[in-house]
């Protein structure tokens, strides 16, 4: 039985890595990382998606990560926002210690090309470096990364997303924790522009 390790945040990118591994592997394991400040409405996406994506969850509490921002307010004029220090070090290395648990053979990443322009730990380059020193450290079986939007923009990612029948109305994409979109941090203008470019309405933003 062929089984993946999906990174699964909540919002659109990784929705669609868990659409995309649904229809590769037999089964799924969600892991879904509970850090500083992270918005409730982020978690609640995660349990929406495993409604209509079926898969295992682990969440795992993480409450000394935090954004660089959040840490030290002067980080803000220097680092892009949704900055988190070594972010994909921590969450690649503790999925490579499930995927020996559970004998899964991938760990699937939602980074896009557009993200490894803004965060170099992103990058194919970065993450296949983290790949061999991971698999240096597991025993009994090897581990392959898998980034099937490190190609695509957020455009293509949401046309996919939207052919994989991903429910936009259960995604999160913004950095706050309030009643509806922000609609003004980074997050929430790249996810509008690609709406709109598309000519698709937003389920979250139809007031």
């Amino acid at each position: 039985m062929s089984k993946a390790i999906v990174l699964l945040s909540g919002g659109i990118d990784s929705a669609a890595c868990l659409a995309w591994a649904s229809q590769r592997y037999d089964q799924i394991i969600a892991i879904s990382f509970q850090y500083h400040n992270r918005p409730f409405r982020e978690r609640l996406a995660v349990l929406r998606l495993l409604r209509h994506f079926p898969a295992r969850l682990i969440e795992t509490p993480l409450p000394f990560l935090m954004e660089a921002s959040d840490f030290n307010p002067e980080f803000a004029d220097h680092v892009p926002e949704g900055y988190v220090s070594n972010r994909n070090l921590i969450f690649y290395s503790i999925a490579a210690h499930f995927s020996e648990l559970h004998g899964c053979e991938s760990i699937v990443g939602g980074h896009t090309a557009e993200d490894q322009e803004a965060f170099s730990d992103a990058g194919a380059t970065f993450l296949n470096r983290l790949e061999s020193l991971i698999n240096q450290a597991l025993l009994t079986r090897k581990v392959t990364i898998e980034l099937p939007l490190s190609q695509w923009t957020k455009l293509d990612v949401l046309r996919k997303a939207a052919e994989w029948k991903v429910p936009f109305e259960c995604t999160w994409s913004c950095y706050w924790d309030v009643a509806g979109p922000c609609r003004k941090c980074i997050s929430c203008k790249e996810r509008a522009e690609a709406f709109k470019a598309l000519g698709l309405q937003d389920p979250l933003c139809m007031t």
